[in-house]
């Protein structure tokens, strides 16, 4: 109670000139339409500008964030994939084309989720193309019209990748049990793996929608029941589906060549 008594003593001119100042801009206002409204329209100004720079800067900051992720996915693809720019495609050594795209709508709430892009079939964007990032594989394209295209994405109970644990070259299925969008599950991985949590698992390469060697993620958990000589493995994606718009289309040059072959042998 002292402090605040020395508080108010020491600075009782102060706090009269601004009871003052209050009193008089209160009877102006009061009385003076006129005043109020140029009050009114000074203060709108100002807030005004206020949301617009608070606006540029938010936009600024967004496309920082926009090209970093640019600069990481063109490093993954040049150090990892070896690829040349042709007819605004990226043109892999191992006959795979690299389309960049951007998502227009994705889900990850439901069971069955699906991503929509900005290109279809003006730019040769056919069925079961696929769709990655520098982070990951995303879904495999299941509906095509001119301009636009959909895929399933990786986060639908009914699609399986073809996936691998780099350090022991182990093979399984990667699936999602619809829970959580940043866990997916890896099956089919014999107890003989020398597996560790935080091992990175990649994509297989034994299909010919995807190329081996993109990251997925990493193993979160795992454990082996009892009943089967095979674990239970959680993996967590590298890639953020909450965020996703940038994305490339994946072609196989082949694939047909490919589905030909697999035709015969079944």
């Amino acid at each position: 109670m002292r402090n605040f008594i020395d508080f108010i003593i020491k600075n009782i001119n102060s706090i009269i000139f601004l009871i003052l100042i209050s009193i008089s801009t209160t009877q102006i206002f009061s009385r003076n339409y006129y005043q109020i409204s140029k009050f009114n329209l000074y203060s709108s100004s100002i807030v005004n500008s206020i949301n617009e720079i608070k606006t540029e800067v938010f936009e600024y900051f967004d496309l920082v964030n926009t090209n970093q992720k640019l600069v990481i996915e063109n490093s993954f693809l040049k150090n990892n994939l070896n690829y040349k720019y042709e007819n605004d495609s990226i043109i892999l050594k191992k006959n795979f084309r690299y389309i960049p795209s951007k998502v227009i709508s994705n889900s990850i709430k439901f069971s069955k989720n699906f991503i929509t892009i900005d290109k279809g079939k003006f730019q040769n964007i056919e069925v079961d193309d696929g769709i990655i990032t520098s982070q990951g594989i995303i879904g495999v394209i299941n509906n095509v019209s001119e301009r636009f295209a959909t895929a399933i994405s990786i986060l639908n109970s009914q699609l399986k990748i073809n996936a691998v644990v780099k350090k022991s070259e182990h093979f399984g299925s990667l699936y999602w049990n619809g829970k959580n969008h940043q866990i997916m599950e890896l099956e089919d991985i014999p107890k003989s793996a020398n597996i560790s949590i935080g091992d990175t698992i990649i994509s297989g390469g034994m299909s010919s929608i995807f190329p081996r060697n993109i990251p997925i993620g990493v193993i979160s958990d795992f454990n082996l029941p009892e009943s089967t000589n095979y674990f239970n493995i959680s993996v967590k994606l590298f890639e953020d589906f909450g965020s996703l718009r940038n994305v490339y289309i994946v072609k196989n040059d082949f694939i047909e060549e490919f589905n030909d072959l697999i035709n015969l042998i079944e």
